[in-house]
């Protein structure tokens, strides 16, 4: 029987064991933001940034920089049409009006060009996303916000670690937002966090992530609505030991990716998404586009994959066709990678021999 090969999984040491079994026997009542504090520092230490909360899920982070930057309903941000949908949901939560752009066909991410041609005098926002642990390019990003007087949100949930130009994913805009969910680089089951320069909008997050509250009359005394947000201390303990390796286990991921490159690069009709020029992606998951000389239905291959106890993913649907959402555009390069791209699998146990593995069998597949 061959050995199962997960789409994702995370490398867990003594090191995590030890942070979550102290969490477990002193992280409560007054050392219930022990662990919490600490990973909001490390995170802040190593992206460069003065602000951080760290909370539940990046979803909840998400929904906290557009409540932080005041969008609501008349508002248009335009976002990818590339992601898991916690991206626009998030903007939706506060009534604001999602517009779905095109990405770029190199690195899935969100096309600057696309932006610039969706503006409108509603648009307020960007939110854009680091897909899959590569960068977008921000330098365009930027100035198209700064022509336009637009705020950016950067939905960087698998993208920690990534650089453009020398400079951390999450950084760039007036709001970054990463994710510790359980096939991301760093884990914790679930988390996210909350990273920004601006302490308006750290507190304006921080009031929402803890029920309004303030304590102002009282004890308890909320002075505003809000959410319960904030990460548990037991999940935020395991997200510290991860961070802590994030160097490591950044390595991890690029040598798995450098693995399928040398495999693949050369496989007719096998695109493989590769970091741009100026860009360090984390791989997150390393992903490839079947191209239109392959014949072969893109889920067919998945499913004889699966078949071989080889778990890959196929790319994201069109947000903008969910029946909650609008599509003011056709988005075809993001329609292709919905149908013909494909995630391959790199959990942290992965070996050479589970890539080979991987590689041989899709070969075989794609050929029909």
């Amino acid at each position: 029987m061959n050995k199962k090969i997960s789409f994702a999984g995370p490398s867990i040491t003594d090191k995590e064991i030890e942070y979550v079994i102290d969490a477990t026997k002193n992280g409560f009542y007054e050392n219930y933001f022990f662990h919490t504090k600490k990973l909001e520092k490390r995170i802040c230490d190593y992206l460069g940034v003065k602000y951080a909360i760290a909370t539940h899920c990046c979803t909840m982070a998400l929904h906290l920089a557009v409540i932080a930057l005041d969008l609501g309903e008349e508002d248009e941000v335009i976002v990818t049409d590339f992601s898991w949908v916690a991206t626009a949901h998030s903007v939706a939560y506060t009534g604001a009006k999602c517009v779905f752009v095109d990405i770029d066909p190199d690195s899935w991410c969100i096309d600057p060009k696309a932006i610039k041609a969706a503006i409108t005098p509603k648009t307020k926002a960007i939110m854009l996303v680091h897909s899959f642990g590569h960068p977008a390019q921000m330098d365009e990003i930027m100035a198209i916000a700064k022509e336009y007087n637009l705020r950016v949100i950067e939905d960087a949930a698998p993208a920690l670690g990534a650089k453009f130009k020398g400079k951390k994913t999450g950084t760039f805009g007036d709001v970054g937002c990463f994710s510790f969910q359980g096939a991301k680089l760093t884990v914790s089951g679930e988390g996210g966090i909350f990273v920004t320069d601006n302490e308006e909008l750290f507190n304006k997050a921080t009031l929402a992530a803890s029920m309004g509250r303030t304590d102002s009359k009282a004890v308890f005394w909320s002075d505003s609505m809000g959410y319960q947000y904030t990460i548990a201390n037991l999940t935020a303990a395991l997200a510290l030991a991860q961070v802590e390796r994030v160097d490591e286990l950044l390595a991890m991921k690029r040598k798995i990716f450098e693995w399928y490159y040398a495999r693949l690069k050369d496989v007719p009709g096998i695109k493989i998404i590769k970091e741009k020029e100026g860009c360090e992606s984390n791989y997150c998951y390393p992903s490839i586009l079947l191209e239109d000389s392959i014949s072969v239905d893109r889920d067919t291959v998945l499913q004889k994959l699966a078949e071989n106890d080889i778990h890959c993913r196929p790319g994201f649907p069109q947000m903008s066709r969910f029946p909650m959402y609008e599509q003011r555009f056709e988005n075809p390069v993001a329609k292709n990678v919905a149908e013909r791209g494909i995630s391959l699998a790199s959990a942290a146990n992965l070996d050479e021999s589970d890539v080979d593995f991987v590689c041989q069998k899709l070969v075989e597949f794609i050929k029909g």
